[in-house]
């Protein structure tokens, strides 16, 4: 066991730095801060737009959590084995006298390192624009719009959004409800490291994980989760999204992409990630440590 540690950590210093410097990251980085800078348009350029509550509960969640955080998993976890079989280096690591499961584990444990900062650090920066802006920010007044159809008649419209109290009150003193930047941070984080741990399995039985990894992440998750009835509890999307609406549920339930017919407590969604997370990597070791990889000429 203490081997199996210590072969673990040593690929998890010696990766970390090849994982930082590597240009996917770039593009997750780069992905991760429009969350802050699409919060701050809504809230300083757009007319009539949402109410800082809003500008904080929307992004974090469709982008955030059904966009943002499957896809930074799939490019930085699908990379996990595969990109040492694009690198024909596999081999070489294969043939040392160490546990093949160390390999998996411990650049899994780099890449996932990198991926939960990225992703701390955009719902803090996210609360912190929105926070620095709600004492600004003020409900426009109804505007009329006037304009002369192609038969020269006159008409108008009254441009008015209806924000429901709720919101408008959520936030009095301009800081975030109590509860609620901690819950969509554990969330992501979360989010971040199941997804990654269950992609980076995923590369150790399929040549082109990410491509199966984006048809799941994309295609099937994005349906399921979105399908009335019990078959929501087959994606990780259901977990997160249950971790959510039993937090602030005043407010979570005005957002009706966050609606679930029955959440799981959230006890039992956090044991579930922690369940789908160890699985993920018990049987990526597990295949890894069987499989004969044959590099093509």
């Amino acid at each position: 066991m203490m081997s199996f540690l210590r072969t673990t950590l040593l690929f998890w210093r010696t990766y970390l730095p090849r994982v930082l410097r590597a240009r996917r990251t770039l593009i997750v980085a780069l992905g991760f801060a429009l969350l802050p800078l699409i919060a701050y348009v809504l809230l300083k350029v757009v007319s009539h737009g949402p109410s800082p509550i809003e500008a904080f509960l929307y992004p974090s969640f469709i982008m955030l959590l059904s966009v943002l955080v499957p896809l930074a998993a799939v490019i930085t976890g699908s990379a996990v084995i595969s990109e040492e079989v694009d690198d024909r280096t596999i081999t070489y690591l294969l043939t040392r006298p160490i546990s093949r499961a160390s390999i998996l584990v411990g650049r899994w444990l780099a890449s996932a390192t990198v991926l939960l900062m990225l992703t701390a650090g955009s719902v803090g920066a996210l609360k912190v624009v929105v926070e620095s802006q709600a004492p600004t920010w003020k409900k426009a007044e109804p505007r009329t719009v006037e304009w002369t159809n192609r038969r020269g008649e006159k008409r108008t419209r009254v441009i008015d959004r209806d924000i429901p109290q709720v919101f408008l009150d959520a936030m009095p003193e301009g800081k975030l409800p109590d509860g609620i930047f901690e819950t969509i941070l554990i969330a992501a984080v979360l989010g971040s490291a199941v997804y990654s741990a269950l992609f980076a399995a995923l590369g150790t039985f399929n040549r082109h994980p990410m491509i199966v990894g984006l048809g799941y992440a994309f295609a099937i998750e994005g349906f399921l989760a979105n399908l009335p009835g019990s078959s929501q509890s087959l994606t990780v999307q259901f977990y997160l999204r249950s971790l959510l609406v039993n937090e602030n549920p005043e407010l979570w339930k005005l957002v009706a992409e966050a609606q679930l017919q029955e959440p799981d407590p959230t006890r039992t969604a956090l044991l579930t990630l922690a369940a789908i997370l160890v699985g993920s990597l018990a049987l990526g070791s597990l295949v890894i440590s069987r499989r004969q990889f044959v590099l093509s000429a």
